[in-house]
């Protein structure tokens, strides 16, 4: 009787030891509760998601989860002893969880008798959504923007052309206009399509950077005299701020000669006329990066948008650029931020702005210096 007990215990040790490896090994949060929602078994997984830490054994599942949903499918499941699923949103920058509730057999029933009516133990498996549901919402704005961006000088394209054929001989200077109009949308669409492909090329890693040793004031200096008669232009001034020497930066210069550009020329945009744009540079506190950045004295960015100036086609109020009689492309296509911040990461810094509205705008990005070890991805 002892060895068949000592045999029984070992079993049942290999068992529990064999359930808390599959445990650990799912790859997503899962916790096993009883009848009265405490918890007896979990894996790494929970502590991550719920961020907590220290043993989570015999606490109650309604106070480490406070929806009170969540724990009203828990509650049904446990009463109707019934696998339950469901998908919880908390709004649009929320977390969103698929909570799975499934009745365990704490034992095999004795020979001969009925599977258990009543469970005693059940596994609460979730799975975080959020990163997934977040992506799918950017496909479905992208698609949306996309379709608008291209509509848009498409239509006026067609309205031009059919005006233009009414015109043409009756009112030849008129229609010149309207050729000189169509010739605006059609770059505005081939720039459109340019950036996608640019775009596209460099999210997926195969745009090539050259990086080397190059002058940072280099940088600022040649991104200013790009844009000096479009400054001149729209009567805003344009000096620079250079706070250290000569600082060596790893870069690509050509592709952050395009992240200067951008910046340079969307603050010339947003600045009024009489306003000043000051673009510079100077050291990180760790010595170990440049920090690179332009200031207007513009209109400013509403609080609600500089969360997502980065992101494709996302554009502020277009209302407030002077440039917006030009074209339907005068106010951008929503897509350089993007880029820039994409070449930006590729060169292992990073970008940011800081803005106020009614006095203007900052947007500071960082490079590694050339004898800084490059920080590895």
């Amino acid at each position: 009787m002892t060895e068949r007990t000592t045999a029984e215990k070992a079993t049942s040790i290999n068992y529990r030891h064999f359930f808390l490896q599959l445990l650990e090994a799912a790859p997503w949060p899962v916790l096993v509760i009883d009848r009265t929602l405490t918890i007896r078994y979990y894996n790494r997984h929970v502590c991550s998601l719920l961020s907590v830490s220290g043993p989570l054994h015999k606490e109650k599942l309604d106070r480490l989860i406070t929806s009170a949903a969540i724990i009203q499918l828990v509650r049904e499941s446990i009463e109707g002893n019934r696998s339950q699923s469901a998908e919880f949103n908390e709004g649009p920058s929320g977390p969103c969880w698929k909570v799975s509730v499934t009745p365990l057999e704490h034992q095999k029933p004795p020979a001969g008798q009925e599977r258990l009516t009543e469970y005693h133990y059940f596994a609460v498996a979730i799975e975080d959504l959020t990163e997934l549901r977040r992506l799918e919402r950017v496909r479905r704005d992208f698609v949306a923007n996309i379709s608008h961006e291209l509509r848009t000088p498409l239509a006026s394209v067609r309205l031009l052309a059919e005006t233009l054929e009414d015109t043409i001989e009756t009112d030849p200077e008129q229609a010149q206009v309207f050729v000189e109009r169509i010739e605006k949308e059609v770059q505005y669409l081939t720039s459109l399509v340019s950036e996608l492909l640019e775009l596209s090329r460099i999210e997926s890693g195969q745009l090539p950077m050259v990086i080397e040793p190059v002058e940072a004031q280099q940088l600022v200096r040649e991104g200013m005299a790009r844009l000096l008669p479009q400054a001149q232009r729209h009567r805003v001034k344009l000096r620079t701020e250079i706070r250290d020497g000569q600082v060596l930066v790893a870069a690509d210069s050509k592709q952050i000669g395009r992240v200067l550009v951008n910046l340079i020329h969307n603050a010339i945009k947003f600045t009024p006329s009489g306003g000043e744009v000051v673009v510079g540079t100077f050291a990180e506190p760790d010595g170990r990066s440049q920090r690179f950045f332009v200031r207007d004295t513009g209109v400013g960015i509403r609080p609600e948008d500089l969360p997502r100036i980065f992101e494709r086609f996302y554009k502020v109020d277009r209302s407030r650029s002077k440039f917006d009689q030009i074209g339907a492309g005068g106010g951008g296509s929503g897509l350089g931020l993007a880029i820039a911040r994409h070449i930006v990461e590729a060169h292992g810094g990073r970008i940011f702005a800081e803005s106020t509205v009614g006095k203007g705008s900052t947007f500071f990005f960082t490079l590694p210096v050339a004898h800084a070890e490059r920080p590895t991805s």
